[in-house]
């Protein structure tokens, strides 16, 4: 856990910086960000103290770490990446069972993982995903295959889900475990080779997660001496932390299916549904703008171009943006501030389907949004 957390660290630097382009969202207004060079500071103190951790596990040290991991996290959003959030909570698990038997901590960390396939498989009951996110994911394969096995491929897009959320129910259960255990695996290296260095070599900061959680499956699940029952792993024997994550991990992402609780936080990324969000700008405005920002502008129509503000992200932060409309409004917010008037800037985000609330395009321009930073 430690190895994948510092590598999903070192692979995004800026994402933990406060001097970049890309705006930071703090969860209040009021939260204090680390000036310059303090954050800097700050973010190499969080690597040290991570390594500490994975040499001499103290407490003192993982409790140090845990504090900096959640300031950071309070001071933008963008930062609460669904590796980010499963290795802090993990961590959290591990300083709290310290006093406790090991195996709480392992119970309550095979609870996050079980949960994680099944609702990263629930995610991808979606139209998007078998029209958009699996052909992306076999883009590398496909292209040399006959038309006849391309097409069962593609159309293998539909079994996914399926599988995905069975692996979370048979990682519970003994007998099914090695089974789930081992195409969990598969899916893993499937993954890899995906969007990795041999594939796509997308969102590379998601690789080393991939290597972790065939790590936790072999070590929470397959080589230990005591397996754990389905009631171990879900609910466990007195550890009360422990019903803090199966509400969060296993309770709370059903309420994304209907806008109260963030895709994020609820282990739908690459389920191909998500709110999108796009920001409009006039001729006037986008020559005011930095070039690294104008790099993620194209042209939508006669004096209107619209910036990418997942593109902008990846480039600039190397992980996708936060998929909300809070984000994406502050994003805008801070485009805004290139214009004096606030005039020629338009924001429209693409709801994601949902029960509830899902499938909307809502439009904002300058004077709808929270705040206008100033340039």
């Amino acid at each position: 856990m430690i190895a994948g957390l510092l590598a999903g660290l070192l692979l995004s630097p800026k994402l933990w910086m406060s001097t970049r382009l890309y705006p930071l969202t703090p969860v209040w207004a009021l939260i204090p960000t680390f000036a310059p060079p303090i954050d800097r500071v700050v973010f190499f103190s969080l690597i040290a103290l991570l390594a500490l951790v994975g040499i001499a596990p103290r407490r003192v040290f993982v409790v140090a770490a845990f504090v900096l991991l959640t300031v950071l996290a309070l001071q933008d959003q963008s930062r609460w990446q669904p590796w980010f959030y499963q290795y802090t909570v993990m961590l959290l698990a591990i300083v709290l069972a310290a006093q406790k038997r090991d195996s709480d901590a392992l119970n309550t960390c095979g609870l996050i993982v079980a949960a994680t396939y099944l609702w990263s498989g629930f995610a991808k009951l979606n139209p998007n995903f078998m029209r958009e996110a699996f052909p992306f994911l076999l883009s590398p394969f496909v292209g040399a295959l006959p038309a006849p096995v391309r097409w069962i491929a593609l159309h293998s897009a539909y079994s996914v889900p399926f599988i995905e959320c069975g692996l979370g129910i048979g990682l519970l259960y003994r007998r099914s475990r090695g089974a789930a255990v081992y195409l969990a695996i598969a899916m893993h290296v499937f993954i890899l080779l995906a969007i990795g260095p041999l594939g796509s070599k997308f969102n590379s900061v998601v690789w080393p997660w991939n290597l972790a959680m065939i790590a936790f499956l072999l070590v929470i699940f397959l080589y230990r001496s005591d397996p754990p029952t389905p009631r171990d792993i879900v609910w466990g024997t007195g550890f009360a932390f422990q019903k803090v994550v199966l509400l969060l991990f296993g309770v709370m992402p059903v309420f994304n299916t209907v806008n109260l609780w963030d895709h994020y936080l609820s282990s739908a990324l690459y389920s191909g549904n998500r709110d999108q969000g796009t920001v409009y700008v006039s001729d006037a405005v986008f020559d005011r703008l930095p070039d690294l920002i104008e790099d993620h502008v194209y042209e939508s129509g006669p004096d209107r171009s619209a910036l990418d503000i997942s593109d902008w992200s990846l480039d600039e932060l190397n992980v996708p943006s936060y998929p909300e409309i809070r984000i994406y409004k502050n994003v805008a917010a801070h485009i805004c501030a290139y214009s004096p008037e606030g005039a020629g800037i338009e924001l429209v985000i693409d709801g994601k389907l949902a029960l509830l609330n899902g499938k909307n395009k809502l439009v904002y321009h300058c004077q709808d949004l929270p705040r206008i930073i100033k340039k």
